[in-house]
């Protein structure tokens, strides 16, 4: 039994590393900017990182103007993003120092590292017309980058879903669910969706759904990987992809990993 968990182990280099919101700390490499999430000193340090992928939110501010951040709650604000204007968002001095990047400037940052993928999350909206039209601008600004092939999209809503694939049906979307009741595979290839994004909740109550999912060629990530022990599930269940807060942390023990020889 410990050689079969070993030999698994020994496959962790299939295993690819997302960094959440580029990365969600403070990270003592870069103590004059602290890495706020969202934010393009985060960015930049996931990209140093040589993983899979930064993923990153998109909001609607109220005048209709995209901006990168989670939300919703504005730090020193106290309101909602989709309540203020662009200028009151760009205007918000986040911890550490940094402020909301627009979309324009976070591609700008990415395209420098067309190694590493964009994931790219559109938060939900009030309204379905306000979901369209972040979807929108949020793939003009890629378009005008040429950039598509350098992005994936995903979201929690499944008209924003759709609305990716309207307007590229090329683009890679990835089906984004949380908690016990996760909708199945099948569903959502069903819907036309490329890739399935469960967070622990989902994927572990649900471990068949992995080997589904292969089945009807979508790959599956799971969210979020702060602990080894988390890692090593997913490696022993094939899952695809790992999305973390510390992505510094799952590289490096990733890579160790990819030591154990096969037998």
């Amino acid at each position: 039994m410990l050689m079969i968990f070993i030999c698994a182990l020994s496959l962790s280099a299939q295993i690819k590393i997302v960094g959440h919101r580029g990365v969600r700390h403070n990270t003592p490499s870069v103590p004059e900017t602290k890495c706020y999430e969202n934010t393009i000193p985060a960015l930049e340090f996931a990209q140093g990182l040589g993983i899979y992928a930064a993923e990153f939110d998109v909001q609607l501010t109220y005048d209709e103007k995209v901006i990168v951040f989670h939300g919703p709650t504005v730090p020193g604000l106290n309101k909602n993003i989709q309540k203020i204007t662009f200028d009151e968002a760009r205007a918000v001095v986040l911890p550490g120092g940094s402020r909301m990047p627009t979309i324009e400037e976070y591609l700008e940052q990415a395209k420098k590292h067309p190694e590493t993928k964009l994931i790219c999350e559109i938060k939900k909206q009030s309204t379905p017309e306000r979901e369209t039209k972040a979807v929108e601008l949020v793939m003009e600004a890629v378009r005008k980058m040429n950039m598509e092939t350098q992005m994936e999209y995903t979201t929690f809503s499944d008209w924003i879903a759709q609305e990716f694939h309207r307007v590229d049906p090329k683009a890679k979307v990835l089906f984004l669910d949380s908690g016990v009741f996760v909708r199945d595979p099948d569903y959502c290839k069903s819907r036309g969706y490329d890739a399935i994004s469960y967070d622990m909740n989902g994927l572990m109550n649900h471990p068949d759904y992995i080997k589904r999912a292969h089945e009807l060629g979508m790959e599956v990530t799971l969210w979020i990987v702060n602990d080894y022990e988390v890692v090593d599930w997913a490696i022993r269940h094939g899952v695809d992809y790992v999305s973390s807060d510390y992505p510094e942390r799952i590289k490096k023990y990733v890579d160790g990993l990819s030591a154990y020889p096969l037998r």
